[in-house]
């Protein structure tokens, strides 16, 4: 399979930082490894946090011996300990700077190997797939709505959704966070997009948009510029990062 990206990262308007962190890579071996993390706003050291993550992700992934890495198991044995290494990590980096005791970070990482696309996710960036059969959200965000909704499902049709205070984070990756690590993964049929976001631009796109966008007839590049455009138009209010990878035969 061949995997090719484009992605952008904007301040936005409202924030004096961009606490966003994200890298897409290649190997010679056929894999692609895709991530955007988030650091958390009002938190001290979020940028720090989503940039660790992601430089330590990076490193993962370039100093492993993928020939030897072929199996499912295997596969979600090296995400799951990477993750947990870069929140051991943290931990020993916030005993010697007290001020980000409390830094955290979301992180969504889509990994292309054998076929498939293998999905982590945690807290609220998000990974969608786009191909000849629509627009899907693959992740499910960490959030009080979607806790609440899995024990209460029946509650949907009572509840505004909208309101601020159910996009409250229950896991995120840092120091003293509640960490919960979704691992799952999928067969890819080609062509198909995979859409890599942080809250800053799902937040404020209808799906209806993010599909009218991805279905132009136009290069990557500017799938990614329009996808923030239209996040921005619509006033996000937050930092905005999108990363776009095609995957074809």
């Amino acid at each position: 399979m061949n995997v090719v990206a484009s992605y952008k990262t904007d301040i936005g308007t409202f924030r004096r930082e961009n606490q966003d962190s994200f890298v897409f890579l290649k190997n010679k071996t056929g894999q692609a490894l895709a991530v955007v993390c988030d650091g958390l706003g009002g938190h001290n050291c979020g940028d720090i946090a989503s940039s660790m993550a992601v430089a330590m992700l990076k490193n993962f992934f370039n100093q492993t011996e993928w020939k030897k890495i072929k199996t499912d198991d295997q596969i979600y044995d090296w995400l799951r300990t990477s993750v947990e290494t870069i929140q051991q990590e943290m931990n020993e980096y916030s005993v010697s700077h007290e001020e980000a005791n409390d830094m955290g970070t979301t992180m969504v990482i889509t990994l292309i190997a054998n076929h498939k696309a293998y999905l982590v996710n945690i807290g609220d960036s998000r990974a969608y797939m786009f191909n000849d059969k629509g627009l899907k959200q693959l992740t499910s965000d960490h959030n009080i709505l979607n806790l609440y909704l899995k024990n209460n499902p029946e509650k949907l049709a009572e509840m505004d959704v909208n309101k601020t205070y159910w996009k409250a984070l229950t896991s995120a990756l840092g120091p003293i966070k509640n960490l919960t690590i979704d691992i799952f993964d999928l067969s890819i049929t080609t062509p198909s997009y995979f859409l890599l976001t942080s809250d800053g631009v799902h937040d404020f796109l209808e799906e209806w948009e993010i599909s009218h966008i991805l279905e132009k007839n136009s290069s990557l590049k500017s799938k990614v510029k329009m996808l923030i455009k239209q996040a921005l138009s619509n006033v996000s209010t937050d930092n905005l990062t999108a990363m776009l990878l095609l995957v074809k035969d």
